[in-house]
């Protein structure tokens, strides 16, 4: 007779346990200023690597420190099948027309990065290792441009938000006209 009461109650006691266990908050921490030290490829801050990828052990290669900037690729080393975690790039010049980041920004569904960004988009989509989530901003005559790649981010992070942060933060830097 207690054989068949226990079953019940283990069954209780898990669906009790089941419901109390959440997932974990969203990360809604700024992304922290991109450029701080210590620094990945002469400008790219490991702490912002980390909180934007959730991870604490990558490989980052990319340019030297005191060379001009050009790119930053991280890396899992634990995931053969994946990339890169993030990429960040300045194209100068760029490879990309007007015209054809425009039919881009409109098959990939993208939305203007905020006005005072200036021309520029984000977009997300399901790629063939998860969700993506990108940023291109370009000089107003798109010789520049600086593309920011988040795949698939840290969990519980607003990816869009991120990538939009590396753009507002590096456009200065590097999309700036020199003087």
């Amino acid at each position: 007779m207690r054989a068949t009461f226990l079953g019940p109650a283990l069954i209780a006691a898990i669906a009790v346990v089941s419901a109390c266990t959440s997932s974990p908050p969203p990360d809604t921490s700024p992304l922290g200023e991109v450029t701080a030290g210590p620094q990945e490829c002469g400008l790219i801050s490991k702490q912002v690597i980390i909180r934007a990828t959730g991870l604490e052990e990558y490989d980052a290669s990319g340019s030297e420190p005191g060379k001009p900037f050009s790119y930053c690729i991280i890396t899992d080393p634990g995931d053969d099948e994946r990339e890169f975690l993030l990429s960040v790039k300045l194209d100068n010049p760029s490879a990309l027309s007007l015209e054809e980041l425009q039919n881009t920004m409109k098959h990939d569904q993208g939305v203007s990065l905020p006005t005072d960004l200036g021309p520029g988009y984000t977009a997300q989509f399901e790629g063939k290792n998860g969700p993506s989530t990108y940023a291109y901003a370009w000089t107003p005559d798109t010789r520049r441009l600086l593309s920011v790649w988040i795949t698939p981010g840290a969990p519980g992070r607003d990816h869009r938000a991120d990538a939009i942060e590396f753009v507002r933060q590096l456009k200065p830097i590097l999309l700036s006209t020199p003087k």
